[in-house]
């Protein structure tokens, strides 16, 4: 799996962004968690590819958790999911 987050044009929008994480009262602590993973992992110009199994170790949390996660921010619009990644 590949995601992007999309880009802010200033520190107002990243603070927008996360009081509306802070105040969804659907996310709990490891989307919260998750979402700063990928938020660290950001490119704003190019998909980045984050597998969710390299997620849940780096979290110590199951990987069922991390696409819960991962499905709960993309259905709020923070993050995109991109291509499918070749594992071959």
């Amino acid at each position: 799996m590949a995601v992007r987050m999309e880009k802010t044009e200033s520190a107002v929008d990243v603070r927008r962004i996360y009081r509306a994480l802070a105040l969804d009262e659907k996310l709990d602590g490891v989307d919260l968690r998750v979402f700063l993973y990928l938020f660290s992992r950001l490119d704003f110009r190019t998909f980045v590819p984050v597998p969710q199994m390299e997620i849940a170790q780096e979290l110590d949390r199951r990987k069922e958790h991390v696409s819960r996660s991962i499905r709960k921010l993309k259905e709020k619009g923070m993050i995109i999911p991109g291509p499918k990644v070749d594992r071959s």
